[in-house]
């Protein structure tokens, strides 16, 4: 089965037959593309585990005077007491990364439960209530979920990471539950049942693989809408606090130094944009490449 997702997932669907010349290369474009965009992510993750590859600067010591333009020593300048700015920028992408990937996590995981069991069944008294329940929670604002759930166990990349997630999970369960039953029509899905697979099996060996492409492009399009929110939540306040490298605790902490020292909140803002840009754009080519 492993196997069978793997394949499915890492290579292109083949050309129709009688595709014209022009389309084939530019579907030869967009997998190039897809791929070395992958490549770019993955150094970014390697980076986020060991930062110490780009960085020689410790992120919370003072290593120049405040306010220093960037140049060759600070790559990024430093900040208002003196810190490295190009250092807190490389150690804050591990926060914003991995509590994205939390966040995803989370989503993905309550999504995939409820999706697949309102998918088996759809109409079902399950798939009503879970239906139900879905609607409910996407009623409240993600952002006042995420809030209430940051005032009751506190603030953190960890706790708006987990509060984030919830919110997602709606959109992961409505995806996961459409594709689930359009999987279910399929012939060969069919076939497994009328030989007497079970439901699990059916799921394992047949559904998960027919819904793994459309999966992974909405994963990938929110990793980087989850990034900005947990962003966004530290800037108002809600997320990491300062001294935290995390990218929305540095805009927060450079805004009021625009006029003078644009570098400590331009640049954090940055490269959060390029990194939401990033895994928006794979999203995308993904999807584009399997359609």
């Amino acid at each position: 089965m492993t196997d069978t997702v793997a394949t499915t997932v890492l290579e292109p669907a083949p050309a129709p037959p009688g595709t014209s010349a022009p389309v084939r290369r530019r579907r030869r474009r967009r997998v190039r593309e897809l791929h070395v965009l992958l490549a770019v992510f993955a150094f970014l993750v390697l980076v986020a585990i060991f930062p110490g590859l780009v960085t020689w600067h410790d992120p919370y010591e003072l290593d120049g005077l405040p306010f220093t333009a960037p140049n060759g020593d600070f790559w990024f300048g430093t900040d208002e007491i003196g810190r490295d700015l190009f250092s807190r920028v490389v150690h804050g992408l591990r926060i914003s990364l991995f509590s994205s990937l939390l966040a995803v996590a989370v989503a993905l995981a309550i999504g995939a439960v409820v999706g697949v069991l309102s998918g088996l069944r759809p109409g079902g008294l399950l798939d009503r209530g879970l239906g139900i329940l879905t609607e409910a929670v996407m009623a409240i604002p993600g952002v006042l979920l995420a809030l209430a759930v940051i005032t009751t166990y506190g603030r953190g990349a960890f706790v708006a990471a987990i509060a984030i997630g919830v919110g997602e999970a709606t959109g992961f369960a409505r995806l996961i539950r459409g594709c689930v039953v359009r999987s279910g029509t399929l012939t060969y899905v069919e076939a497994a049942r009328t030989c007497g697979a079970g439901p699990v099996r059916v799921v394992v060996r047949h559904v998960i693989p027919s819904i793994a492409h459309p999966v992974l492009s909405y994963t990938a399009l929110h990793f980087g809408l989850a990034m900005l929110a947990i962003g966004s939540l530290s800037y108002l306040g809600f997320g990491e606090a300062p001294p935290s490298a995390e990218w929305g605790v540095l805009i927060a902490g450079g805004q009021k130094y625009l006029a003078h020292a644009w570098w400590v909140a331009i640049v954090p803002g940055l490269a959060l944009t390029s990194v939401v840009v990033l895994l928006s754009r794979i999203a995308h080519l993904f999807q584009e490449d399997h359609e």
